[in-house]
């Protein structure tokens, strides 16, 4: 038995704590494209992203600027994310109407 985790097993590790923190929130059954963007929400909301990373080593907790800096990033990707469902709604609602257009 070895006491590091291979890099395999610590992909492992990650992705089926990705996975429960996507089904505590009813999002399973996201495509790969969501999946990815809501992957980086989290890790800048959670600070571990590469910037969340150097403020923690050089910074303390009471630097709040660059903690709200994380947050900023964190809404903006999730900002990102909504324009791009949106604008799959708005695509599938033309869709519909041609298709009951059509049928009339």
């Amino acid at each position: 038995m070895g006491l590091f985790k291979s890099k395999e097993e610590k992909e492992q590790e990650k992705q089926a704590k990705m996975q429960q923190w996507l089904e505590d929130r009813n999002l399973e059954d996201l495509s790969e494209d969501d999946y990815a963007q809501v992957d980086r929400i989290k890790t800048e909301l959670w600070g571990t992203g590469f910037l969340g990373a150097l403020n923690n080593i050089a910074a303390s907790d009471k630097d709040l600027q660059r903690n709200m800096q994380n947050i900023l990033l964190g809404i903006s990707e999730q900002n990102w994310l909504l324009i791009k469902q949106n604008d799959k709604l708005a695509k599938q609602n033309e869709e519909i109407i041609k298709l009951l257009k059509d049928k009339n």
